[in-house]
C-alpha cells in the first residue's frame, strides 16, 4: 500500500497490488469495466484480478415475435449471479429478422430452422449467428446440438418423410459445407423422436438424449457417428414423472419432479456419472433438494395449475430451473459447490421474463458463460447495459 501526501496536508491512501487485485475479483464483470477505465494501474489490476474471477454464468431472456418477419426484440433481460441482480441489456442497431422463430437448446445454443436454411449462435451474448443451408430432411420439431465443431439435427421429422428418425450432421470446419446422413436415432424413441417430449445435454464429445417422462436415455457419438443405448434415468427408489438434463462442468445433471402433475411434492438433482468403459452401468448421486419454498415459487402464484414439465439451464457451476410451460412462476437458480448445490435463490419474474412479453412475442431462456472479454466484445456491438428494476 503506498501513501501519498494531499494538497490539505493529510494522507491520500493508494490500494494497488495484491490488494486491488482481490478486491476487484469480488466485483461483477460490469463493475469491473468500469474500474478497467480508470488507470493503466488499475487497468492492469483488474487483468490479473480475472485469475481469481470464479466465472458465474448469466441467464438470458429475449423476446421474440411469432409472425414474420420474426425480429428479435432490441431489448433483452439477463440475470447476473454474481451481482444478484436483473440487467436490461440494449441494442442501438435494427433489431434482426430470423428466418424463423428461434429456439433455446442444451442451454447455451439458440437456432432457427427454416426450409431454405438453420441459423445458429453459441457465443455469450447470441451476436454471431452463421448461416448453413437447410438440412436435407425436412422438420419441424428436431433436436438440434452443437458438440465440438459438429451441428447436429436429429429427429423432429415431417410426417411425410421417410425415415422419422433421420440423424444429419455438418462438420462447422469442413469446407464442403454438406449435410452428411448418419445412424437414425434407436427406435425406442418412436413416440417420442421429436424435442417436444426430449430433454438433450451435450458435452465435449457427445450428445445426451433422455425422454422427459420415461427416461429412456441414449448418447451419440459424433466421431462415430453413431447411438448407445444407456440404462434409463430412473435413479434407484424414487418415482419421477418428469426430468430435464444439462452439463454442469464436465458433470451431467439431471432433474426430476416427484409426486404428480397435480400435486408434485419435490424436485431433486442427480449428477449422472456415465463410464466410458461400461456406459449401461450408471451412477446417481444425489446433489441437490429444491427447498419446498422454491418449489412453490417454480409453480406460481395458482398452484393448482398443474407442472408437467421444468427446463433446466446448467452452466458452469450454477443451475437454473423454471417451469418449462412459463406459466407465470419464478426461476429458481442454485450454486454448485463441493459437487453439492447450495445459495438456492428465486429469481422473481415479475416483468423481467416472460410476463414481460407482448401479445404476438414469444419468450427464448438461455444460458451463458459470460467473461471479460465477452463483454468488451458486447461494448464494440454497440450493447449497453443498465441494472434492471425489477
Amino acid at each position: 500500500m503506498e501513501n501519498k501526501n494531499n494538497n490539505d496536508g493529510g494522507e491520500e491512501v493508494s490500494i494497488d497490488g495484491d490488494i486491488l487485485e482481490s478486491i476487484l475479483s469480488y466485483l461483477p464483470l460490469l463493475d469491473l469495466d468500469s474500474a478497467y477505465q480508470v488507470s493503466k494501474s488499475w487497468n492492469r489490476a483488474v487483468f490479473f484480478s480475472l485469475r481469481r474471477l470464479k466465472s458465474m454464468p448469466w441467464l438470458f431472456v429475449y423476446n421474440q415475435r411469432n409472425s414474420p418477419p420474426y425480429t428479435m426484440a432490441a431489448t433483452a433481460v439477463a440475470y447476473d449471479p454474481k451481482s444478484d441482480a436483473w440487467i436490461e441489456i440494449k441494442t442501438v442497431s435494427t433489431p434482426v429478422e430470423y428466418v424463423s422463430v428461434a429456439r433455446s437448446s442444451h442451454s447455451t445454443l439458440l437456432y432457427a430452422l427454416s426450409p431454405a436454411r438453420l441459423s445458429f449462435s453459441i457465443d455469450a451474448f447470441h451476436l454471431t449467428w452463421r448461416h448453413v443451408a437447410a438440412p436435407r430432411v425436412w422438420r419441424i420439431d428436431p433436436i438440434v446440438a452443437v458438440v465440438g465443431r459438429n451441428l447436429i439435427v436429429a429427429g423432429g421429422v415431417c410426417d411425410f418423410e421417410e425415415d422419422r428418425f433421420a440423424v444429419e450432421l455438418h462438420d462447422m470446419e469442413s469446407s464442403d459445407g454438406e449435410w452428411e446422413r448418419c445412424e437414425s436415432m434407436p427406435d425406442f424413441l418412436y413416440e417420442s423422436a421429436s424435442a417436444t417430449w426430449l430433454s438433450v445435454a451435450v458435452s465435449s464429445e457427445k450428445m445426451y438424449v433422455t425422454e422427459k417422462r420415461s427416461g429412456v436415455t441414449c448418447s451419440f457419438d459424433p466421431e462415430t457417428r453413431s447411438w448407445t443405448k444407456l440404462p434409463d434415468l430412473c435413479p434407484g427408489e424414487y418415482s419421477l414423472y418428469s426430468r430435464s438434463i444439462g452439463f454442469s462442468g464436465n458433470s451431467l445433471i439431471m432433474a426430476g419432479i416427484i409426486g404428480n402433475e397435480d400435486n408434485p411434492t419435490r424436485i431433486e438433482l442427480w449428477e449422472v456419472i456415465v463410464s466410458d468403459e461400461s456406459p449401461m452401468s450408471l451412477k446417481f448421486e444425489l446433489i441437490g433438494s429444491m427447498p419446498k419454498s422454491c418449489l412453490d415459487k417454480v409453480r406460481g402464484i395458482d398452484s393448482d395449475w398443474p407442472l408437467t414439465s421444468i427446463a433446466l439451464n446448467a452452466v458452469g457451476d450454477m443451475v437454473y430451473i423454471h417451469d418449462a410451460a412459463e406459466n407465470g412462476g419464478d426461476i429458481v437458480a442454485a450454486e454448485i459447490d463441493g459437487g453439492k448445490l447450495c445459495k438456492w435463490r428465486t429469481l422473481p419474474n415479475a416483468d423481467a421474463t416472460w410476463n414481460k412479453s407482448h401479445a404476438g412475442e414469444r419468450v427464448i431462456v438461455a444460458c451463458s458463460n459470460v467473461g471479460f472479454s465477452d463483454l468488451k466484445l458486447a461494448f464494440r456491438n454497440h450493447l449497453s447495459f443498465s441494472t434492471s428494476k425489477y
